[in-house]
C-alpha cells in the first residue's frame, strides 16, 4: 500500500519496511498460532488410532486401510492446492477447524458409548476419521505454511519461517510425548474431547486474527493486519530513529 506524506506526495511502504522480526508481532502471533494449532489439532492421535478404528469397522485388512487413509490425505492435500486460490485461505482454515472439531466430538462419543455399551456402530468412527482427514488435509495441513510465507516481507520471512518450523515441531513433540499419558488419564473419549476444544479454539483464532491473503499484495495484507495502528509513516519514523541512533553510536 501507499501513504500520503505531509507534502502530498505518495510513498510506497515497500521502501520503508522494517528489517526486524520484532516489528511484526501480530504476523508472528498469526503464523506461530497456526503452526501450533496444526500440531495440537490431534493429527498424530488420529493416525495412532487409524488401524484400531479400521479393524473395529470390520475391514478385513486394517493395515491396508490405514495406508489408503494416508494416501487419501496426500490426494486431498493436492486438492487443497486447487481450492486455496478459489475458496481462499481463511475460509478453508475455518472449514478445517469446524470439521476437525466435529470429527473429534464424534470419536469422543464413540469411545464413551463403547465403554457404556451404548449405540456406537463402527462405521461412525470410520466416518469421523474420514471427516477429520478431509478437514486437516484440505485446510490445517498445508495452509499454515502458505500463510506464513505470505504475511511477512522478504526481509524477515526466513527468520519467521525458521521460528514457525521450530515451534511446529516442538508442538508435535509435545503431542507425541503427552498423548499416551493423557489417554490413560482421561480415556480415549476424554482425549478426543480435549482435541475437539482445541480445534474449536483454532476456529475462533482464525476467525478473529487470520486475514484473507488470497489475491492481496504484501502491502495490502499488512495494512489489513495493522491499519492505522502501524501506518507507513510510523514505520518510517521508527526506522529513521533507529538509523540516527546507530549513527550517534558510531
Amino acid at each position: 500500500f501507499a501513504f500520503e506524506s505531509e507534502g502530498g506526495s505518495v510513498a510506497s511502504m515497500t521502501s520503508i519496511r522494517s528489517h526486524r522480526i520484532a516489528d511484526y508481532r501480530r504476523c508472528l502471533v498469526v503464523s506461530v498460532g497456526l503452526m501450533v494449532f496444526q500440531q495440537l489439532s490431534g493429527f498424530h492421535a488420529i493416525m495412532m488410532f487409524t488401524t484400531d478404528i479400521c479393524a473395529q469397522a470390520g475391514l478385513s485388512n486394517a493395515e491396508l486401510s490405514t495406508m489408503i487413509v494416508i494416501s487419501a490425505q496426500v490426494l486431498l492435500t493436492a486438492l487443497s492446492c486447487a481450492l486455496v486460490e478459489t475458496a481462499g485461505r481463511r475460509l478453508l482454515l475455518q472449514i478445517a477447524g469446524a470439521t476437525m472439531c466435529l470429527a473429534h466430538l464424534g470419536l469422543s462419543y464413540y469411545y464413551l458409548a463403547r465403554e457404556h455399551s451404548l449405540w456406537a456402530p463402527p462405521w461412525l468412527a470410520l466416518l469421523c476419521l474420514s471427516t477429520y482427514v478431509v478437514g486437516y488435509s484440505v485446510g490445517m495441513g498445508p495452509i499454515p505454511w502458505i500463510v506464513l510465507a505470505e504475511i511477512f516481507p522478504v526481509e524477515v520471512v526466513g527468520t519467521a519461517s525458521s521460528l514457525g518450523t521450530a515451534v511446529g515441531w516442538a508442538s508435535s513433540l509435545v503431542v507425541c510425548w503427552v498423548f499416551r499419558g493423557a489417554q490413560a488419564a482421561l480415556g480415549a473419549d476424554g482425549a478426543f474431547l480435549l482435541f475437539a476444544f482445541i480445534c474449536l479454539g483454532c476456529f475462533v483464532f482464525v476467525t478473529a486474527l487470520v486475514p484473507e491473503t488470497r489475491g492481496k499484495s504484501l502491502e495490502q495484507i499488512l495494512w489489513v493486519m495493522y491499519g492505522p495502528m502501524q501506518s507507513a509513516r510510523q514505520v518510517a519514523k521508527k526506522n529513521v530513529e533507529l538509523a540516527d541512533a546507530k549513527l550517534l553510536g558510531a
